[in-house]
């Protein structure tokens, strides 16, 4: 997925009421902030980190809750070579968003993160 695309899928989401503006622009941010971490424009497999994204910050305003990841997912997840990397840009929308993530919520985010990651950073590695 490249940015125009993702900007694209955003706004129909926000038209259609799925997401809140501040979902909309955090999300945004967040795209724009990845593409730098993997230096690259087109992002393999982000769709689904980038769907949940504005989505669950949406179902955290509206006060909602989701479960956690099963503990055995998380725990290959930590084992990721890459988990510290999504750690942080977790923590970075925390701060852009101005309000502590739920922790089942930013397990679901480190999973998606961790995908995206090594994905793109392990063929980035292959060239």
């Amino acid at each position: 997925m490249n940015l125009q695309a993702y900007k694209e899928r955003l706004q129909l989401l926000l038209e259609q009421k799925v997401i809140s503006n501040t979902a909309h622009e955090v999300a945004l941010q967040a795209f724009t902030q990845i593409m730098g971490v993997v230096n690259k424009t087109d992002i393999d497999q982000a769709e689904m980190l980038f769907t949940h994204l504005p989505m669950a910050l949406t179902r955290i305003d509206a006060g909602e809750e989701v479960e956690e990841p099963a503990g055995e997912i998380m725990r290959e997840v930590e084992q990721s070579e890459h988990f510290g990397l999504a750690k942080e840009q977790v923590a970075m929308i925390e701060d852009k968003w101005s309000q502590p993530l739920p922790q089942g919520e930013k397990k679901f985010l480190y999973m998606h993160y961790v995908t995206v990651l090594n994905t793109n950073l392990y063929k980035e590695e292959l060239r």
